[in-house]
């Protein structure tokens, strides 16, 4: 009945009410254990109440009269409220105090632990504990991949970011999205590196080949930012590679270099039209 109560409460937000609802059952000799415990945790988490959250974790670290002990689960919990608030050095203490209890962090803690480098832009911080994330034997994904890629690129570690992505998927034996090619060409283009954008391009088009709308975005971004030689490059590439296309972004990438009176970039366009034959055209 006490832990119906408690999960209303925390499920309404009520927290002031749920800690009550905790502390009677302390008082009334109930058996808490490591589920109890971590829903209220939990409950303080997701209101972004982290103090009190990690008042609860001391709690229940202390409880030697019920030997409750924090599991996987409450560490995920407490490391991503603290990533979230900024408290990057408070995450990191939590994962000592995983190691010290032989608990071994999952892919989800290490990709918390990532996100929150980001937020101080550490990136040195980011490869040792990407590294002790591979060398624990626990399998990254593409969504640790996008972590990173995000993480160097605000860095402005473009070069990093381009080394990265052309080792590592195939060195942990993941196949990437083209999502990852599209967010490092598009950070390389806002960054007005032309040669990386093409670069990164290049090595999409060779392993995970782009969808219409993909490349239109990043010609539209070219025209945004006034990189036409560098649209017209990407345009060449995906047309000597035959991906997609749709029509309408390459006309916007013409209609910007004949108002630019770029005639040799609208000539370029037209042979690449030619070739493309409006494939990817939208119904």
């Amino acid at each position: 009945t006490y832990g119906i109560l408690l999960d209303c409460c925390i499920n309404d937000k009520q927290m002031d009410k749920a800690l009550e609802v905790f502390n009677s059952m302390r008082q009334q000799g109930c058996a808490l254990n490591t589920v109890l415990y971590t829903t209220l945790i939990k409950g303080f988490a997701r209101v972004e109440q982290v103090d009190r959250a990690m008042e609860v974790y001391q709690q229940m670290r202390s409880d030697d009269l019920h030997g409750v002990t924090p599991d996987v689960i409450t560490f995920s919990i407490l490391i991503k409220a603290n990533c979230d608030a900024g408290r990057l050095d408070k995450a990191l203490g939590l994962l000592e105090g995983m190691m010290e209890l032989k608990l071994c962090p999952d892919e989800v803690i290490f990709n918390n632990l990532l996100g929150g480098c980001i937020r101080d832009a550490n990136h040195i911080l980011a490869k040792r504990l990407y590294h002790s994330m591979v060398e624990g034997g626990i399998r990254p994904s593409n969504v640790t991949f996008s972590i990173l890629i995000r993480l160097f690129t605000s860095c402005r570690q473009l070069d990093e970011a381009v080394e990265f992505l052309k080792t590592q998927p195939a060195a942990r034996r993941i196949v990437p999205e083209p999502r990852l090619y599209l967010q490092l060409t598009q950070a390389c283009l806002r960054d007005r590196q032309g040669r990386r954008a093409t670069e990164v391009f290049k090595l999409m088009l060779d392993e995970a080949p782009p969808t219409a709308v993909m490349t239109g975005s990043l010609l539209s971004t070219c025209v945004k930012l006034n990189m036409l030689a560098t649209g017209v490059e990407l345009l060449n590439m995906a047309a000597d590679a035959g991906a997609r296309v749709d029509w309408r972004d390459v006309e916007g990438l013409r209609e910007a270099s004949v108002k630019k009176k770029k005639d040799a970039f609208a000539e370029e366009i037209a042979s690449a039209m030619a070739k493309l034959d409006f494939r990817g055209k939208r119904d």
